[in-house]
């Protein structure tokens, strides 16, 4: 038998025999933590109480885009009573569009500046750092321990005497859906990764494979768990038992997960780069041309992009049978819709929810270190660590109200420096921005407009980097109040039914049907009341200067115009949900990731404002030199050391 010491996931295969439990609730209640009570695997399925319990732990550990934290709600593991094991520092409590276009942190201590933006992230940090954006070890990410959990629950519910047939089945398809969620978040920041099938343990320890798989088969299996997962899950559910999966959601993720394997990342007709070639031990276990299609699907097919079509006719096909349960929010209020579309509970739009173990928005570390400098409540001014410095960049793609371009510099070229809260750049936007962004000029905050010019109430002082870039993240604080924001229940939305409407407008752009395409683009874009697109809109929107620097995809048969337009969308749409970053990389776009980073100044006070000409971010590592590597996260090099057939990523 192999020393255990020199295997994967020591700590997760071969677990101690005592796991904590806490009580599996529903509704507002959630995922609340009941108290912990230590037990053997024997006695968690002795009952359906213990089996609940067991559930709602692996539940737990799915990824949140918002900033759970560890406090006495999470338990440390080594005391014997872990109930929980959360994704919560992940990217040191960096959300990850803090690595894209949309934030640049001025979070000294975060993931974002203190590792990808210095350029020291590497397969050495992966060995013991939080700070990144996904952990591949179980002692740095919640993952593992997700897949664990579910596997075991699968392999033992059985045995439970008080649960009948269905809620067996049932768990058993919730539990599928935890291991399919975990398993595409490691496909989409990884690549092929090992593949565990079953829940292994020191008596099969010799026959189970840790080998690194291929890209196809990562992808083959994520599918397959939701396959199995769609089979035994209702459609929808009642709002008591909102947060659960459904049906909705394995056919939604299914959807996700074939969107990712489509796009130009793997495939293509050449790698993004190079291949490692195996070494060292791993020369034996993996050959060179199975290292490649571990990132990489072997090149281009437009048959992808059609099984993308096809998931999401399947999906909007079943929708209508159940009375299309499942709808955009849309009340023909458009800043109203947008805010509640993605963090009101049973909202019909959610298919996914997560972080819902903790019980309102008051207790997230989101509050310290995104949101704006003092808190409006208490006075107190040490808030907003600099986490969430929106950029210009990201303002700038919102446009009027009208559809057309909303340029800051265009602005400052026609109007000059000179404004105040009424006559800025920012006004008679599509209603995303303000309620996204703090912006002058756009939704009042508390009763009035955001004061976000140097020692205003929601900028701070100047050197404060609080919203040094002259922006801060509104989304998901709403007006920063008892009503909007302190007492109401936790909602991260993982996955939303505008996801899988814009997916299918991308996937039929790629297969040349554009008119369909701007159907379902047009869908996301009337909720929030911009007109539906047209020719020489996008013409406007993506002059040809801009166009020219915009990868072509030569193999695709998308409009290149559309094709910017539906990512633009996506932008605008799930700002801070943790999309972006899976969107740029998807599409291999450098162009974008390396772009200069902008803000502003503003000066004065209410009635008498001054806007600065655009101002230079500090530049990133890879701004001057972007390099392919970033695209997927390194292996931990401890791991690819000890020789299981793990291989690692290029240029790492």
């Amino acid at each position: 038998m192999k020393n255990l010491t020199n295997i994967l996931l020591l700590s997760l295969v071969v677990l101690t025999t005592t796991i904590g439990c806490s009580d599996l609730k529903f509704g507002d209640n959630f995922l609340e933590k009941a108290p912990g009570v230590d037990m053997t695997i024997d006695s968690i399925f002795s009952r359906k109480l213990y089996a609940d319990r067991a559930l709602t732990g692996a539940y737990a550990t799915m990824r949140s885009c918002l900033t759970l934290g560890n406090n006495e709600k999470f338990p440390n593991e080594s005391n014997g009573n872990f109930g929980y094991k959360p994704a919560a520092d992940k990217l040191g409590w960096d959300n990850l569009d803090a690595l894209t276009d949309i934030i640049n942190s001025h979070m000294s201590y975060g993931g974002a500046a203190s590792k990808y933006y210095s350029g020291t992230y590497d397969a050495e940090t992966e060995n013991s750092s939080s700070g990144t954006k996904m952990g591949f070890n179980p002692w740095q990410d919640a993952t593992w321990w997700g897949i664990r959990r579910a596997q075991l629950y699968i392999e033992n519910v059985d045995r439970v005497p008080d649960m009948t047939s269905k809620e067996k089945e049932r768990g058993k398809g919730e539990a599928y859906m935890i291991m399919a969620c975990h398993y595409l978040d490691l496909f989409r920041n990884f690549g092929g990764i090992p593949l565990l099938k079953n829940a292994v343990n020191i008596s099969n320890l010799d026959n189970a494979d840790f080998k690194r798989q291929s890209v196809e088969e990562t992808l083959g299996y994520i599918v397959w768990l939701c396959g199995e997962a769609a089979k035994k899950l209702p459609w929808n559910v009642s709002a008591a038992e909102d947060g659960r999966f459904t049906k909705a959601a394995a056919m939604g993720l299914k959807i996700r997960a074939l969107a990712f394997a489509a796009s130009p990342l793997f495939n293509a007709s050449a790698p993004y780069a190079p291949a490692q070639s195996p070494m060292g031990a791993n020369a034996s276990k993996v050959t060179a041309q199975e290292a490649e299609r571990m990132i990489w699907l072997g090149g281009y097919s437009a048959d992808r992009w059609q099984q993308v079509i096809t998931a999401c006719k399947e999906f909007f096909e079943e929708n209508s049978r159940n009375g299309n349960f499942y709808a955009l929010v849309d009340t023909d209020n458009p800043a109203e819709d947008f805010s509640k579309c993605y963090a009101d509970r049973y909202n019909g739009e959610i298919l996914i929810s997560t972080g819902r173990q903790v019980e309102t928005f008051y207790e997230l570390y989101h509050t310290y270190c995104f949101g704006p400098s003092v808190d409006p409540v208490s006075g107190n001014k040490n808030w907003g660590w600099g986490g969430g410095c929106v950029t210009l960049n990201y303002v700038d793609l919102f446009p009027t109200k009208t559809g057309e371009p909303a340029r800051y510099r265009n602005w400052i070229a026609q109007n000059g420096h000179k404004g105040s809260e009424n006559n800025t750049p920012f006004v008679d936007r599509d209603p995303r921005l303000s309620e996204s962004v703090m912006v002058i000029g756009g939704k009042p905050f508390r009763g009035r407009q955001p004061e976000m010019w140097i020692g205003g109430t929601e900028r701070g002082e100047k050197n404060a980097g609080k919203a040094i870039t002259g922006f801060c993240i509104r989304k998901f604080f709403w007006d920063f109040n008892p009503e909007t924001y302190h007492y109401k229940p936790v909602c991260s939305p993982y996955l939303r039914l505008a996801e899988l409407c814009l997916t299918y407008a991308e996937a039929l752009n790629e297969t040349g049907q554009t008119d369909e395409a701007k159907i379902w683009l047009n869908k996301t874009r009337n909720r929030a009341g911009l007109p539906d697109i047209t020719d020489a809109q996008l013409a406007r929107l993506h002059p040809d200067e801009e166009l020219a620097k915009a990868p072509d995809y030569l193999e695709m048969a998308g409009d290149k115009r559309l094709r910017e337009e539906i990512i633009d969308e996506r932008a605008r749409e799930f700002c801070f949900e943790e999309v972006r970053w899976y969107d740029l990389i998807r599409w291999k776009r450098a162009d974008i990731l390396a772009q200069p980073l902008y803000g502003i100044t503003i000066t004065g006070n209410a009635r008498d404002l001054e806007f600065s000409d655009p101002e230079p971010e500090p530049d990133r590592a890879w701004t001057n030199n972007f390099d392919p590597k970033w695209y997927l996260s390194a292996f931990p090099s401890d791991e690819i050391n000890k020789g299981y057939g793990l291989i690692q990523n290029p240029g790492w």
